[in-house]
């Protein structure tokens, strides 16, 4: 399979679309022009290792119309594997989903995160982008019982985009269950990001993600996280290395270079 033309690579086995955010924003784009749905899904090395545990997990990812590498553990892999690829975190992308909403003239729905925090990110969204009407929010704190009216107000909205932050794997899970049935051309799983637009928490700073160590500042702000990350992380380096050679990538912007080193790649494990 391929994306935009460029074909997908492997790591752990899991899809990543090795493209850039002009080429994923072009096909966010035509998704919302005519109508068909895909699945947005980004890609980091937790969620990476929780689909050696979870095959049903893996399966929804491998079906996903677009898979965007979400963390520096996965594109040091996907480099060593031979892509040209950059890092392409969801809260970034998501501002590519609102130009291209407001280019298409359709709503913005947001689906997620605490009471008053989707709210919050939605106007920060709608501020920042001229256009862009905001179709619908709602928290994620609703019971079993109050789901089927949840549905029922996004289906109302018609937006063109849904973006769902439910958390990992459930905003996944969710949005493959209820994406068709809701007619949303473009949804996408954003995890804590609206958390961060709303400014209920701070994202790392510029120097710190250059160093490949948003990791350590998200692990700082929510330090509950440390035994999964912690272990998560160096088991992940273990096996991309180990997966290394069975899944090479000859695709788009494969230049094996004499000493092994591939095109972009870093040394050290970018933990």
């Amino acid at each position: 399979m391929s994306v935009e033309g460029v074909p997908r690579l492997r790591v752990l086995g899991i899809p990543v679309d090795p493209i850039d955010a002009t080429r994923a924003a072009r096909l966010v784009a035509r998704h919302l022009a005519d109508g068909t749905p895909i699945q947005v899904v980004t890609i980091n090395a937790e969620m990476a290792m929780n689909t050696r545990a979870d095959p049903a997990l893996a399966a929804v990812i491998g079906q996903a119309g677009l898979v965007l590498p979400d963390g520096s553990g996965v594109v040091w892999a996907a480099r060593r594997r031979g892509a040209r690829v950059r890092k392409l975190p969801g809260v970034e992308f998501i501002h590519e989903i609102c130009a291209a909403c407001a280019r298409a003239g359709r709503p913005l729905y947001l689906l997620g995160a605490a009471p008053g925090v989707a709210q919050a990110a939605a106007e920060v969204l709608a501020a920042r982008h001229k256009g862009l009407e905001i179709g619908g929010v709602r928290d994620g704190y609703f019971k079993p019982e109050e789901e089927d009216a949840v549905l029922e107000a996004i289906r109302e909205a018609r937006p063109g985009a849904l973006l769902v932050a439910l958390g990992v794997p459930r905003q996944e899970f969710w949005i493959a269950r209820h994406q068709a049935a809701l007619e949303v051309p473009v949804a996408m799983g954003v995890g804590g990001s609206f958390d961060v637009l709303s400014g209920r928490l701070r994202r790392a700073p510029g120097w710190m993600r250059a160093l490949h160590l948003e990791w350590l500042y998200r692990l700082i702000q929510e330090p509950w996280r440390w035994k999964r990350m912690l272990t998560a992380l160096p088991t992940f380096a273990i096996l991309a290395l180990a997966s290394e050679k069975q899944e090479r990538y000859t695709g788009y912007g494969m230049v094996a270079a004499a000493s092994g080193q591939q095109p972009g790649e870093q040394g050290g494990l970018p933990l």
